[in-house]
């Protein structure tokens, strides 16, 4: 039934895109999400379905979060013919809610405890987050999930879903943040992923001890793989190259920015699209050898 629904979809968005040449005064009013509800999965999606070429994003992504810069990297994708998919389990999308609801408060934990990390903000937010799931009742199924699986598997398995979603046939180049990249690498034995990116790869909690999970898969790595990664990134600088045993198939771009990427300069925004885009000819070219 949701195969037959994704196909229905799909033909609306040729019928669609087939009669509608934007131009470049339309490409934010173009670039609007989509939604498709896959037996509990739930996607969003930017551009056409009809496309053969696809970028799942996966990690911190946030798709109430764009910036103008992000907007423009979206559209330019958009307009070289990529379909952009942001799949979410009804577990995610509680956790995105509930982030939404309780945004205020962790803006005056920043302001009280500051800016880094701590357990008593890690608290606190988990208490409010409880606090705010009583209003939505018909939610508290995400309790459950919480305390029995583990988010990263959770992410694995719904990326694994949107892959046989969108078609087998089809190379996709999944795009990641953070943890999303330790993910990404678990999929690499999917046949049809073509290429990883990783914005702020996480080589290294900065409060714990060396963790063999989040480095173990880089020597062996046989998928290409881009990390921008910031030079002052609390989970691994530039140091990062030497410290790890790293595949040959991994290549970097570092750029003046933490973890968060928050005030990236216009520059090295510039040079990080268009390593990207680079990135994405390379293994686009590759695919159709």
């Amino acid at each position: 039934m949701a195969r037959g629904r994704f196909r229905q979809a799909l033909r609306w968005d040729i019928q669609k895109h087939n009669s509608y040449k934007p131009s470049k005064l339309d490409r934010v009013e173009y670039a609007q999400f989509k939604f498709l509800n896959l037996k509990g999965l739930n996607i969003a999606y930017l551009g056409s379905l009809a496309s053969t070429k696809v970028i799942l994003f996966i990690g911190r992504s946030n798709t109430q979060k764009n910036s103008v810069p992000l907007q423009e990297l979206l559209n330019r994708l958009i307009f070289d013919g990529y379909l952009l998919v942001w799949p979410k389990s009804r577990r995610q999308a509680t956790e995105a809610l509930l982030s939404k609801e309780s945004m205020r408060a962790v803006s005056w934990l920043n302001q009280i405890f500051g800016q880094n990390e701590s357990t008593i903000k890690v608290l606190i937010r988990r208490t409010l987050k409880g606090i705010l799931l009583l209003a939505h009742p018909s939610r508290l199924d995400y309790l459950i999930h919480w305390l029995i699986f583990n988010p990263m598997d959770d992410q694995a398995l719904i990326t694994r879903r949107a892959i046989q979603e969108i078609g087998r046939n089809k190379p996709i180049i999944i795009m990641s943040h953070s943890a999303g990249g330790v993910t990404a690498l678990g999929l690499e034995t999917e046949q049809n992923l073509a290429g990883i990116i990783c914005f702020g790869y996480p080589f290294k909690h900065p409060d714990k001890e060396e963790e063999s999970y989040r480095t173990s898969h880089l020597s062996n790595l046989q998928k290409p793989m881009l990390i921008i990664q910031g030079i002052t990134d609390e989970y691994g600088g530039p140091e990062v190259q030497s410290k790890y045993a790293l595949s040959s198939n991994i290549e970097f771009e570092f750029v003046e920015a933490n973890h968060e990427y928050e005030h990236l300069s216009t520059n090295d925004w510039i040079r990080v699209t268009s390593r990207i885009k680079s990135f994405l000819d390379q293994q686009e070219t590759k695919t159709a050898k």
